[in-house]
């Protein structure tokens, strides 16, 4: 593939982020990967809206039948399940508001390559998310432009309905990260970033690899999970050390960049950010609105 052919894909791939329409052909792949059934899609709608004005455990920043449909295909389309997860998702919102209110979402440009994406979604993987800690440096921006960023990156890509149904495999890549990063990340931090990654997130989350790491970083992220909930997502993470053959056992090398022994090129958070402003429009500017970030 040339040039021309990469850059006329990816601004394809850039414009279809904006796209909000339910495809009648991703039909199959929602039944298989999210348990879906047009005919009963709305009956769990309701049922789930019921369950949060009956129980009264959470009161989210909005109740249509779209934004609850994100939390049922991250559970399954299970209403009890998706109950639990939004409950976590209005706690989280409600106990970290500095993470979204008034936060200018197009400001976080400044991460940089910190965070990166494959813009080749496939059922078996989703949107393969990167995050590369070591290109982070701790003198330029606090620890939690880190988990705004994520979070952005996370909102952002869910409002598409197509990633609701694939969601996504995260790649946590530990190169150059050294105990100058480590001593920023609190409990609290630790804690914030786990329920991003997907336990207080309406994110289908297919798996968490990480790469480029040593033993030090794994007993530490052990000791980190001791204070997480117990989650199924705990089964889905994977260590590779320095072993890229054991990474394409579980991602195959189709869907990842070639820094990694793949095929494809990667999209850093600051480029994804500029083309995301480039083709927004007035619905995402009005679900940014209701998230609580800042929109000029």
């Amino acid at each position: 593939m040339g040039d021309i052919d990469t850059w006329t894909f990816q601004e394809i791939a850039f414009r279809a982020e904006m796209d909000r329409h339910d495809d009648p052909e991703s039909e199959k792949e929602a039944w298989i990967l999210c348990g879906e059934d047009p005919a009963t899609r709305m009956r769990n709608i309701v049922e789930l809206r019921n369950m949060i004005y009956e129980r009264g455990e959470c009161h989210p920043h909005r109740m249509d039948d779209a934004f609850l449909l994100k939390f049922l295909r991250a559970r399954r389309s299970v209403p009890a399940r998706a109950h639990r997860l939004l409950v976590r998702y209005s706690n989280f919102r409600d106990q970290n508001p500095h993470l979204w209110r008034d936060v200018d979402w197009f400001g976080l440009t400044k991460l940089g390559h910190v965070f990166e994406g494959v813009l080749f979604d496939r059922p078996d993987v989703g949107r393969l998310i990167i995050c590369r800690l070591g290109q982070w440096d701790p003198d330029d921006y606090p620890v939690e432009d880190l988990i705004r960023g994520c979070l952005l990156l996370l909102e952002i890509g869910i409002m598409q309905p197509k990633l609701q149904v694939l969601g996504g495999t995260a790649l946590l890549d530990c190169e150059g990260l050294t105990m100058r990063h480590m001593r920023h990340f609190s409990p609290a931090i630790a804690i914030q970033a786990m329920n991003v990654m997907g336990f207080a997130f309406p994110l289908h989350q297919r798996g968490v690899h990480v790469i480029n790491c040593s033993r030090v970083f794994e007993t530490l992220f052990h000791f980190f999970k001791r204070l997480a909930p117990v989650d199924d997502l705990w089964k889905r993470v994977r260590f590779h050390g320095y072993d890229l053959s054991s990474l394409h056992k579980c991602i195959d090398p189709e869907c990842l960049p070639k820094r990694y022994g793949g095929h494809r090129q990667e999209v850093s958070l600051e480029k994804w950010l500029t083309k995301i402003k480039q083709y927004k429009n007035k619905d995402f500017d009005n679900d940014m609105r209701t998230l609580g970030y800042a929109v000029d």
